[in-house]
């Protein structure tokens, strides 16, 4: 079966990563191809895997030239299935995909939230697909997809991502490390995380470390935000580059605080980070997290932007040690089990199968 994924952009991203774990697991006599507005890290990986990347950027905004590129592939290579990542892809390759009979995936719910730009165009592409993918029930309820359309296929952990969490930094201290990793955007909410540092320092000085790892638009505004306690060293930032699992394999908890007015996850990369290496979970208890994280066993729910919740929770978890390593035990032992990438690969290659036979 010879499988064409669209995406807008290569870059460092959740999506982007899943892409090319895709690309990298299905079985060898799958034939896959990757189009691409623009490159990125991920374009490089998933050449180095063997596989083609078509990388055709726009010289203006409204340049066509990438999609008549996009019908040329489509027209030449005939793929058995399209699976898109992006509803700007969708919208160039639906029309010809129609005529030429090519099945389309719609794969563009990745939050569990209803992004307000384009959203009409997206309701549009998702109306011409065969089938609708998302990665979260949550995202599926959010933009209200028939049952019968749509699926969820959850993220998948990279076995070979497993050694680098196991690899734990020696501790000079008895501090306890807690992480958040995110892109600097108003959607993560890292000041709710930087206002329980101040609160937990306060009330315990030296006991807490916290590391804020990401990069992004926000980042100049959070150092500005936490500057007084990044001087006393309670909170460090760490920009991780493509590979967050170094930086927050020390941590003893994984903390993803999200701005619900502004976003919900997904099945997000970041938690599943955090149960990779062992660590017990906070975070909101909004979109796909519930689906994640298993509340009271793998770690909490707590509402948004609720620093007072965080400092009870963390507080819970530094002074009872025992709950954390069974908490954190438990989410490995869930991910392995339940979020593997062979378990991603193996829905995946079903819904193709499926869509195939239209």
């Amino acid at each position: 079966m010879k499988v064409l994924f669209l995406k807008e952009a290569l870059g460092i991203g959740g999506a982007e990563r899943q892409l090319a774990l895709t690309t990298k697991y299905l079985p060898r006599e799958w034939e896959r191809r990757v189009w691409t507005l623009t490159g990125g890290p991920f374009a490089d990986v998933i050449t180095a895997q063997g596989h083609r990347v078509y990388i055709r950027p726009r010289a203006a905004r409204m340049d066509v030239r990438p999609a008549w590129d996009l019908w040329r592939l489509l027209w030449d290579w005939r793929p058995d299935i399209v699976h898109s990542w992006d509803w700007m892809a969708s919208s160039a390759a639906l029309p010809l995909c129609g005529l030429l009979r090519i099945p389309v995936i719609d794969g563009t719910i990745r939050v569990g939230f209803v992004e307000p730009h384009r959203a009409g165009m997206r309701r549009l592409c998702m109306t011409l697909s065969q089938r609708v993918v998302a990665n979260s029930i949550a995202g599926l309820l959010a933009w209200d997809v028939p049952a019968a359309k749509g699926r969820v296929v959850y993220n998948g952990f990279d076995p070979e991502r497993l050694a680098l969490c196991e690899a734990k930094p020696e501790r000079h201290d008895s501090a306890t490390v807690v992480a958040m990793t995110g892109r600097m955007t108003p959607q993560k909410d890292f000041s709710t995380v930087i206002r329980a540092a101040r609160k937990l320092d306060a009330h315990d000085p030296r006991r807490w470390r916290f590391v804020l790892v990401g990069y992004g638009p926000d980042r100049q505004r959070l150092l500005a935000e936490a500057r007084d306690l990044t001087e006393r060293g309670v909170t460090t930032f760490i920009d991780p580059g493509p590979e967050a699992l170094p930086a927050i394999r020390g941590a003893d908890i994984g903390v993803l605080m999200t701005d619900e007015r502004e976003h919900s996850e997904g099945c997000s990369n970041a938690l599943m980070e955090y149960m990779a290496c062992g660590l017990p979970v906070i975070c909101t208890r909004g979109g796909g997290n519930p689906e994640l994280v298993l509340a009271g066993a793998t770690g909490y729910l707590i509402d948004a932007g609720s620093s007072g919740l965080l400092v009870e929770r963390l507080r819970g978890l530094a002074d009872n040690p025992g709950l954390a390593d069974r908490m954190g035990s438990a989410g490995r032992r869930r991910l392995i089990e339940q979020f593997s990438t062979e378990r991603m690969v193996a829905d995946l290659m079903d819904l193709y199968r499926e869509v195939a036979a239209f």
